[in-house]
């Protein structure tokens, strides 16, 4: 079964343990009373995410042919994710994993290998499976040090010629120049419907720092809407008064608007609603804003979640 979301992005495992008060020296021993492992990545975070609403997902991540590549697959798995785009590195590279040292007042510090996600290739990807789909969310962007930029450019841009709705992701790396962020940034504008930074991330890319600002720098140069989620749990919606492909260039006369709009972990980005009044003869991804989540009918949630289901349901209404 193929959903109507592809993730395509980063994956990680994730081992966390506590408590840690600090590091052995050479040669010494630490113990410590928990351990957890989970998954983590971006492309992950946001399937599971949608897969607990009920919402059909697929992920196209890349993990080494190991016991951590087999791990994530089984978590996907265990959510209802599709996996059946998931690419298995051949050249003895790990799956990512983060090992996360929690000390006794709750701060964290973390050792990470990169792994397979910065050998993922645009050559890897199939991309009759992502024209199958009618969303197709890049996500992780700014730690896939192989397939930023360009490469994730070219998806995009064949990905929206065949009318899938195309979106955007990145990951916060301060220590980036704005020269840095923008090679990678801007070659993916012109073909996003979508654009999703947080607000320090639109900083870094543009230098400015009101979200009306963000939003027309950055479609200016090419993105038809833009979300930008702060620290609280509201962001701010920018779209264009009217709805275009790329095809339809916008005119002097366009104007920008930004609005305030609740966001819930994972799901902040499937907002797939456009105007219909674009001049584009083809519309299948411009649709009016669909019904609330509520509304649609539900897949059933893993097994695994529904003991926790109550406390989940309380902290979504939040």
């Amino acid at each position: 079964m193929i959903h109507d979301i592809l993730n395509i992005g980063i994956c990680t495992v994730d081992a966390i343990a506590r408590p840690i008060e600090e590091p052995p020296p050479p040669g010494g021993l630490r113990t410590f009373d928990s351990l957890t492992m989970t998954t983590g990545g971006n492309a992950m975070n946001c399937g599971i995410a949608l897969a607990k609403m009920g919402i059909g997902c697929d992920v196209l991540i890349k993990v080494g042919r190991d016991m951590l590549g087999d791990f994530v697959i089984s978590e996907a798995r265990k959510y209802g994710l599709g996996t059946q785009a998931v690419i298995h590195d051949d050249q003895g590279v790990t799956t990512p994993f983060t090992f996360v040292c929690v000390r006794p007042d709750g701060q964290r510090s973390f050792f990470h290998i990169c792994g397979t996600n910065g050998t993922l290739r645009y050559d890897e990807i199939d991309m009759d499976y992502v024209m199958k789909h009618r969303y197709c969310f890049v996500t992780g962007t700014m730690v896939m040090p192989t397939f930023d930029g360009q490469q994730t450019a070219r998806v995009l841009r064949e990905a929206q010629e065949n009318e899938v709705v195309t979106l955007l992701d990145t990951v916060y790396t301060d220590s980036a120049s704005r020269e840095v962020w923008q090679a990678v940034i801007l070659p993916c504008l012109p073909h996003l419907n979508y654009f999703i930074p947080s607000q320090p991330e639109a900083r870094a890319i543009t230098g400015l720092d009101t979200p009306p600002d963000m939003a027309r720098w950055l479609q200016d140069k090419g993105c038809l809407s833009t979300w930008s989620s702060s620290s609280t749990r509201m962001g701010r919606f920018a779209a264009r008064p009217t709805a275009r492909k790329r095809t339809c260039p916008p005119t002097a006369s366009t104007t920008w608007s930004t609005r305030p709009v609740r966001a819930t972990a994972g799901a902040r980005v499937f907002w797939p609603g456009c105007s219909t009044t674009c001049p584009c003869p083809k519309r299948r991804h411009l649709a009016t804003r669909p019904p609330p989540i509520a509304s649609r009918p539900r897949a059933p949630a893993p097994a695994s979640y529904r003991s926790n289901r109550s406390v989940s349901s309380r902290n979504e209404r939040r």
